[in-house]
């Protein structure tokens, strides 16, 4: 099955590659593996994910062995990372640094986005050697910065402010449009969301539903709006990561209705969940910017998905300790944000959109694996089985009913966001470039088989 078709077909794998899809005739010599009853998918691919994480002063809990190995469990066999930039240091410096913590470690293939915090002529000339070495997407914030304006300390990770100013958008969209590149948004306003969050917490407000409230929609609204005014000027192309709201979704329609190249994702959080999970007590092991929001907002964002307007489904896991997450039980301004998600994704997206009739398997298909891999350069090798790509492959049970929890899934946290999440469908089998990583309940793979040839070397 792929994001064209579905169909009753063998598919031939020589080595780590696809080499025949059809009516192949058995022959000596060839391992038969049996898929009667299965769903035989392309390999997914996670455009979304942080790695090596540290946010509020505390480590996540993923690497790329860990994390690696729960996203294999869920099917992903292609993950993308960021790397941050440090102020001063070279674009291209961000990829030495996950080469290390890959190496000996990487159990399914990656690449990265970069992220630019810091706008600087010598930067702008990076643009076109960093799309060139395989990097075409860099990755910016419209949020984060000290709530005195100035770029001193940002209050959320003790690290120099991360906002940049619309003139240096506008330089880094026209830059990236004439390398063939795209940029990459994270789109709140911070004008609405500094105030606000400068008044909860001095007025003592300051739980997990009081993060939420100084996020609202029209943070996300007015950030894409902006970013769309940019990249109508320069020509190029913006992908908005973990679209959340209803405002964000109708300025992404519009963008899209008048032929601009604007791409959003949207994450399994926003589709399973809603701030209800922040109102509770533990509501901090739910808390991420953006926020959790309400239940017309969650169907608003499944018609996105159904209508086409959300191009992609991404997990933005960014997973920590239950100890790490109560830091900001009574605080929010002290909670790591995010949750661990690399696993569900795929299950999630079957049970919840296939199973209840809400999409089709090919755009089950389209969602995870061709849609990311077309925007991020990863196509024809990734996303698809066809002839010549990767044998990158998932046999799932489209017949298994089972609960999600701790117990069932395979992250490295030590709570689960899932927990008691009853789903249908399950990954049984998976192939990395030809290779079985994943048997059942039993994880085959080896560190350091992970490829980072989609990066540059």
């Amino acid at each position: 099955m792929t994001h064209e078709a579905v169909s009753r077909q063998d598919v031939l794998v020589e080595g780590e590659t696809i080499t025949s899809v059809g009516d192949v005739p058995e022959s000596d010599g060839q391992t038969v593996i049996d898929a009667n009853g299965l769903l035989v998918l392309p390999g997914a691919i996670d455009p979304h994910i942080h790695f090596n994480e540290r946010n509020k002063g505390q480590e996540g809990v993923h690497d790329y062995l860990t994390g690696g190995r729960a996203a294999a469990f869920g099917g992903t066999t292609t993950v993308i990372d960021f790397g941050d930039q440090i102020h001063g240091e070279p674009l291209l410096s961000v990829l030495d640094k996950k080469k290390v913590e890959a190496r000996g470690r990487a159990v399914v293939d990656w690449n990265l986005h970069p992220i630019i915090n810091h706008v600087t002529p010598g930067a702008l000339e990076e643009i076109p050697a960093v799309v060139e070495s395989g990097l075409p997407t860099i990755k910016c914030f419209m949020t984060f910065r000290s709530l005195t304006g100035e770029s001193a300390v940002n209050m959320y990770s003790g690290k120099p402010g991360r906002i940049i100013s619309n003139e240096d958008f506008v330089a880094l969209s026209g830059r990236l449009h004439a390398a063939g590149g795209m940029l990459m948004v994270h789109a709140e306003d911070s004008t609405i969301i500094d105030k606000r969050v400068m008044e909860s917490l001095n007025r003592g407000r300051t739980k997990a539903i009081d993060h939420a409230r100084c996020r609202p929609s029209e943070s996300e609204g007015n950030a894409v709006r902006r970013i769309v005014e940019v990249v109508r000027q320069t020509g190029g192309a913006v992908y908005i990561v973990h679209l959340s709201s209803i405002d964000g979704l109708s300025q992404v329609a519009a963008a899209r209705s008048e032929g601009l190249k604007v791409i959003a994702e949207t994450c399994p959080h926003f589709l399973i969940f809603t701030d209800e999970k922040l109102q509770r007590e533990d509501g901090y092991k739910w808390l991420g910017s953006p926020p959790l929001r309400d239940e017309p907002t969650q169907a608003a964002l499944w018609d996105g998905l159904i209508g086409g307007d959300i191009s992609v489904v991404a997990t933005d896991v960014s997973a920590f300790s239950l100890t790490a997450k109560q830091a900001g039980a009574d605080n929010f301004d002290l909670c790591p944000e995010g949750m661990p998600g690399i696993e569900p994704r795929l299950t999630l997206l079957y049970s919840e959109g296939v199973a209840k009739g809400r999409i089709s398997l090919q755009r089950l298909a389209e969602l995870t694996a061709s849609a990311p891999a077309s925007h991020f350069g990863l196509a024809p090798k990734k996303g698809t089985l066809k002839s010549g790509s990767d044998a990158d492959i998932v046999l799932f049970d489209p017949s298994i009913r089972w609960t999600m929890g701790e117990n069932t899934l395979h992250m490295a946290s030590d709570y689960c966001a899932y927990e008691d999440v009853e789903v249908v469908g399950k990954v049984v089998k998976v192939f990395s470039r030809g290779e079985l990583i994943v048997d059942g309940e039993e994880f085959l793979g080896t560190p350091g088989r992970g490829s980072s040839f989609l990066a540059a070397d």
